[in-house]
């Protein structure tokens, strides 16, 4: 073994002597890389190999090749012999580890970006190794396709020879056959059109659009996904020119395939938008006369016709598309037809610096059509809402729209929401009252419901009337009355409420109710905390309503909280009694789980190392 190792630092001895000539690294550097390399040799060699073993060495070359690279730049000088050395001896380790370790996906992988760079000509080799092992992946056959493909182009039958082996593996891979596809047509696209009318015989580029047309209905055999048919018809579209034909046949297929797709009628759409329309592949269908092939201005038929579509004005786009998703909703009755009508008509007004007034017309009639519709959802009524409520005189019909939606499904919070947003816009109070009654009935859950309640209160609390105030002290004690966790922050809301616009007292009375009543909410103390805080003048009876706060924290949260009894004490020692604290101190050793005392020793220090440093 040591022999062997001897030997292959011997065959190393040039590129050492390279590196001393050229100044590359000093002598003392140099006799670190020779024991290295030697320290890696031998872990390479020993009985019991793994990956890491090679990867380690691997890596150290690869570090070594990009250092020769940059001082290679710095020093002005070419080292192409060595940096040659180092990438023969990266690849020649990635030969060795993946002959023995062959199932490595992530090596291969790496060998081949690392190939890809320094020697080009040995990746189409590493390719074909791969695929012994993992032709079982598509992607891969892919890769080596599209690799070989544009390195080199002209050995097309090799790459040809690749696709369709793949595709004996994978006749159903969408990615396999979307490739094979997508070349086919680039060599379509750059072959001859020149024919030879008097032989009448076919182009170049007419056989191989031949080809890629039946590449086509070979995918098709196993292939029935819409995606895949909309990806081919996109890449048609990168050569709109040449493919009138194949487009009316993929198109074709579709609507055979998938007519109640939303998709298809979404992409049909959206073809007209872009100026594809179909009505220009049915007139290029039909081969003109070969006296006609060139009209008067020596344009091709096909060449015109393409310049007759992108003359086409934006104005009778849009008309055109509108067209196709009414004949679309009308075909396929669904919410998701109707969904993605509405959300290209939202699309087409993100821009309104063209065509304002139709886009915006459009809008608002997919709106109308979407209500009648009864399938139209929640977010495009909000848009519904948003429209009408800017709209003069269109507050009254936006009330009567959402008023008839929420009758379709009275469950919805997001509907009651649109609505009361509506009737708060309107102020119109008996409105938002009734419609406030109405959601406690009707909504299944009261959590859900939350931010309902929030917006009522908030509208009668900026009313600042009689009226306002009655509705306020009904709404949060109903809200107190409830069950329901999430409803404790409206509790304390109603405290601070009664603190601010009531008065101190009547917020303390509320308080003493509240505290003993479930579900219980260390929350709503901490919120009566911070009020008995606020008070700039205190006397005993402040003081007293103060420590009670405490006192119901202490007592309902006291065994699993052990901040609260650190607040208890801070507040003892900053507003109250010294002379509590250490019976304070005690109660809560003896009330707090053990598993909670720790933490209360831990905060209870540090509360009073803050407290020193303040003082001070």
């Amino acid at each position: 073994m040591a022999e062997f190792i001897a030997e292959m630092q011997e065959r190393l001895l040039p590129e050492y002597e390279q590196m001393k000539n050229y100044n590359v690294f000093t002598p003392d550097q140099v006799r670190d890389i020779v024991s290295r390399r030697e320290r890696l040799f031998l872990k390479i060699t020993k009985s019991h190999l793994t990956i890491s073993d090679y990867l380690e060495f691997i890596l150290y070359e690869k570090d070594m090749h990009q250092t020769i690279t940059e001082k290679e730049k710095k020093m002005h000088v070419k080292l192409t012999g060595l940096k040659a050395s180092l990438a023969t001896r990266i690849m020649r380790l990635y030969r060795e580890v993946l002959g023995k370790f062959p199932h490595d996906r992530r090596l291969w992988n790496n060998w081949i970006k690392f190939s890809k760079k320094v020697n080009p000509v040995e990746v189409a080799g590493i390719y074909e190794k791969m695929l012994l092992y993992h032709g079982d992946v598509p992607d891969f056959w892919v890769d080596a396709a599209c690799w070989l493909y544009e390195y080199n182009r002209l050995n097309f039958d090799r790459v040809k020879d690749i696709l369709l082996r793949g595709l004996q593996r994978h006749p159903d891979s969408e990615v396999l056959n979307k490739c094979f596809f997508d070349i086919m047509l680039k060599e379509a696209s750059l072959a001859s059109n020149e024919r030879n009318l008097a032989e009448n015989t076919l182009s170049e580029q007419d056989i191989k659009l031949e080809r890629v047309e039946a590449v086509y209905r070979n995918s098709m055999t196993n292939i029935t996904h819409l995606d895949y048919f909309v990806k081919l018809l996109e890449s048609c579209e990168d050569h709109a020119e040449l493919t009138h034909k194949l487009q009316r046949l993929i198109i074709d297929d579709m609507q055979e395939k998938f007519p109640r797709e939303p998709g298809l009628w979404d992409l049909l759409a959206q073809r007209e938008l872009r100026g594809y329309h179909l009505g220009d592949l049915a007139e290029n269908e039909e081969e003109p006369p070969a006296d006609d092939n060139a009209n008067r201005d020596g344009q091709p038929a096909s060449k015109k016709s393409r310049n007759q579509a992108n003359a086409r004005s934006l104005k009778r786009r849009i008309q055109l598309c509108v067209t196709v998703y009414k004949s679309a909703v009308e075909e396929v009755q669904t919410k998701q037809m109707w969904s993605r009508y509405l959300d290209a008509m939202l699309a087409l007004n993100s821009d309104t610096t063209t065509e304002r007034v139709l886009k915006q017309q459009s809008l608002a009639d997919a709106l109308e059509a979407g209500h009648h519709s009864k399938m139209m959802g929640v977010k495009h009524y909000a848009v519904l809402r948003k429209m009408l409520g800017s709209a003069p005189g269109g507050r009254e019909t936006a009330v009567t729209i959402l008023t008839e939606a929420l009758k379709r499904d009275e469950s919805s919070v997001e509907m009651h929401e649109l609505l009361l947003a509506m009737h708060i816009q309107n102020d119109s109070e008996p409105q938002v009252y009734e419609l406030f009654n109405k959601m406690q009935r009707s909504v299944r859950s009261e959590a859900a419901a939350l931010p309902l309640w929030r917006s009522v209160i908030l509208y009668y609390r900026t009313r600042q009337d009689a009226l306002g105030s009655r509705r306020l002290d009904e709404i949060y004690a109903l809200a107190c009355k409830s069950p329901c966790v999430e409803f404790g922050e409206l509790r304390s809301d109603y405290l601070g409420y009664l603190w601010q616009v009531r008065s101190v007292e009547a917020a303390r009375k509320e308080y003493s109710k509240l505290a003993i009543q479930p579900p219980m909410s260390l929350a709503l103390h901490r919120k009566m905390v911070q009020l008995e805080s606020s008070l700039a003048v205190r006397d005993q009876a402040s003081l007293k309503c103060w420590r009670m706060c405490y006192e119901f924290m202490a007592t309902y949260f006291g065994k699993t909280e052990p901040r609260v009894w650190v607040e208890y004490l801070a507040f003892e020692r900053d507003h109250g009694e010294t002379k509590n604290i250490a019976l304070l101190t005690q109660r809560a050793l003896t009330s707090l789980q053990p598993q909670y005392v720790p933490a209360f020793e831990a905060e209870r220090a540090l509360a009073y190392v803050g407290a020193s440093i303040a003082g001070s």
